[in-house]
């Protein structure tokens, strides 16, 4: 596994506990900067900017979002881990959060120690797709597909230990199937193979092949969360398929430094939870293909735990490795 090497993170913290709002009168003082550890027009990115906009409304203050991509979103999230706990620093994190401590060797911050979880915002649904001609049309058929000719169908993923790569080695668990994994560096390319009928499929985000699913270039076997996707409700998910509890998707939501005080962490997560309860906002981000989805702060702290058990179990087991 190739080695991360980052400025270790000089933070000695403990998660801060959920209570009862107790004020936080006076926040925000300044401009609120929100960190997203991705490229702009990433799931992250939108749901940002989207959120920042309306939050700068209802707080009379700046909120200024900052694309800090690299190292898997792990130098965005270092930056966030060692700033001011005081709200006015948060992440806009995603399922790297919880991916890359099993990744990289050398993860510069604890994501349970050193962040507190404020609000899940949204869901992005994955879809298994193929070239129109492929045989199997939904997850029992590529299964029974699968048994019959194990190992020779590929799948191509945006890369080594990437969402797209892990939720199909997840199902291949499950099914107790053999696909074959072809790694790419990007997922634009591996869409333009799977268009082109070089491989037969892949595990993208549903916005990424929306259009291609619409127009018929594409054939979507399945949804990989646990609902239906609004944009392509007609697409059973893995789980009606018969891989019951099979719930894989993207997710975004924001986190602080940890020791930032409950009180602000609450009224983050109401102003939020406010905004999301919007019909504007929520057209635009299904708009986007995704799905509104909001955890309270121990909700999300919950979760967090749970995605990271989960997905270094899988890395482990799947022996992935960063390119």
């Amino acid at each position: 596994m190739r080695r991360l090497t980052l400025a270790a993170v000089g933070v000695a913290v403990s998660g801060v506990m959920w209570s009862a709002p107790v004020g936080a009168q006076g926040f925000p003082q300044r401009p609120v900067r929100v960190i997203v550890p991705f490229s702009t027009g990433t799931a992250a990115d939108i749901v940002a900017r989207h959120v920042g906009s309306r939050l700068a409304e209802v707080w009379g203050q700046g909120v200024v979002v900052e694309n800090q991509g690299g190292a898997g979103g792990v130098i965005g999230a270092a930056a966030v881990a060692k700033a001011l706990p005081d709200g006015h620093t948060l992440l806009m994190a995603g399922i790297n959060q919880a991916i890359n401590p099993s990744l990289y060797k050398d993860v510069p911050f604890d994501t349970q120690r050193d962040f507190s979880a404020i609000v899940r915002v949204a869901l992005a649904p994955l879809a298994i797709v193929s070239h129109p001609g492929f045989a199997a049309n939904n997850v029992p058929e590529l299964i029974a597909l699968a048994q019959a000719r194990p190992g020779a169908i590929q799948y191509g993923s945006g890369g080594n230990g990437s969402i797209t790569h892990l939720a199909v080695e997840l199902l291949k668990s499950r099914a107790g199937i053999n696909l074959a994994h072809i790694p790419y560096k990007g997922v634009a390319q591996m869409m333009t193979d799977v268009l082109g009928n070089q491989i037969p499929l892949a595990c993208p985000a549903v916005a990424s092949v929306l259009g291609n699913v619409k127009a018929g270039k594409l054939k979507a076997l399945a949804i990989t969360s646990a609902r239906r996707s609004s944009v392509l409700p007609d697409v059973a998910t893995v789980a009606e398929g018969g891989l019951r509890d099979y719930d894989v998707s993207a997710w975004n939501g924001l986190i602080a430094p940890a020791r930032t005080p409950a009180s602000v962490i609450s009224k983050i997560h109401g102003d939020v939870a406010k905004i999301a309860q919007g019909k504007e906002f929520v057209d635009l981000l299904q708009a986007q293909a995704l799905e509104i989805d909001l955890l309270r702060p121990p909700e999300f702290r919950d979760f967090l735990a749970s995605e990271l058990g989960k997905w270094s179990k899988l890395v482990k087991d799947s022996g992935a490795r960063l390119d």
